[in-house]
């Protein structure tokens, strides 16, 4: 193609005037802007610039990276120019292609399904490995004065029954391996009901409702110490916490501009991810436990039992609910526990 010469207005970066400028367009040197004075305000290879879309006679603008903006009338030389130079016509060019949008339609389904289930945890867990002690520290205490405040109240049993639990947490932990100080505490909780859970530092706090449930039977609660502690061991918590916040930051990301509908779809697949995710850390602890139980010569039937009591304080699970729930299913536990 030989070469175009036009008149046209040159707006330069940073400045408020406009200049009338002669632009030269050629396919090998791109484009020059020069002045009345024949003087070079600006020059930039073709790839560098950027046209608004076509529309019917309208002036085309034509942006040159960090020079400024130049405005010149629209002619078939000059709109055949751009098509085949100007970044904004060839990205116009790949989105109109039959063969690019069916790529995408096939490939970000799947990017995003690995991004979420794989890159997000994976990412989740070297966090929770740099997370400060301090900050552990912090984020437990404020966590149970929260709690303390708001759903669990001061435990009501004597401390005939603490010093007997706790005298058998003691002999358990020095049985076993573990490099965490773990402090149990007891807490009454209507609503939590029989419970027991695990805060990053190491505390344990185990409700009334519990110990009522599981009798005087230590190993019971000994098993599911245990797996509170794998929660503790293997950083659960922390983990959760920067899942949930890669989730967020990147459910925004990709869908932020599409409005309130996929705002509402972002909250029910974050909440989905977040279970998925907290059901694989859930096994973990429950492996954990199981473990243990071996490595303290301690039948993993305890564990079995201690899960089957559970399981007849909660309402019976229906498919929707076993797949929007944060724990795995209780009868699955219990079989894992038997081996089966």
């Amino acid at each position: 193609m030989s070469s175009i010469e036009v008149t046209g207005k040159f707006y330069p970066t940073g400045r408020s005037q406009c200049l009338p400028v002669t632009v030269l367009m050629t396919a090998s040197d791109g484009l020059r802007i020069v002045n009345q004075s024949n003087e070079l305000l600006a020059e930039t290879d073709a790839s560098q610039i950027q046209a608004a879309a076509k529309l019917a006679s309208v002036p085309r603008e034509i942006s040159l990276y960090d020079q400024g903006l130049v405005v010149v009338d629209s002619t078939p030389a000059i709109d055949t120019w751009l098509a085949s130079n100007s970044i904004q016509n060839k990205v116009s060019k790949l989105e109109s292609s039959k063969t690019t949008v069916l790529l995408c339609t096939v490939l970000v389904p799947v990017f995003l399904y690995a991004f979420f289930k794989y890159l997000i945890p994976g990412s989740a867990i070297l966090f929770a490995d740099y997370v400060p002690e301090s900050l552990v520290s912090i984020a437990s205490k404020h966590t149970l004065s929260a709690l303390d405040n708001s759903i669990l109240s001061d435990t009501s049993l004597d401390k005939e029954t603490q010093n007997s639990y706790q005298n058998m947490w003691h002999d358990v932990i020095s049985k076993i391996d573990v490099p965490t100080q773990f402090d149990i505490q007891f807490r009454q909780s209507e609503i939590m009901g029989a419970n027991a859970f695990a805060l990053p530092n190491g505390t344990i706090v185990i409700t009334d409702e519990l110990v009522e449930l599981i009798g005087d039977n230590h190993d019971l609660l000994t098993a599911i110490l245990l797996h509170e502690i794998g929660h503790v061991e293997h950083k659960h918590s922390m983990r959760l916490i920067s899942e949930a916040l890669a989730t967020s930051i990147a459910v925004n990301y990709f869908f932020a501009d599409l409005g309130g509908l996929v705002e509402f779809f972002a909250g029910v697949s974050n909440t989905v991810i977040q279970n998925k995710f907290s059901q694989k850390l859930e096994w973990e602890a429950d492996n954990y436990a199981l473990s243990k139980l071996d490595e303290l010569g301690m039948d993993r039937e305890s564990f079995a039992n201690a899960m089957q009591k559970l399981a007849g304080t909660l309402p019976k699970e229906s498919k929707l609910t076993l797949f929007l729930q944060s724990h795995p299913s209780m009868q699955a536990r219990i079989d894992n526990a038997r081996d089966k």
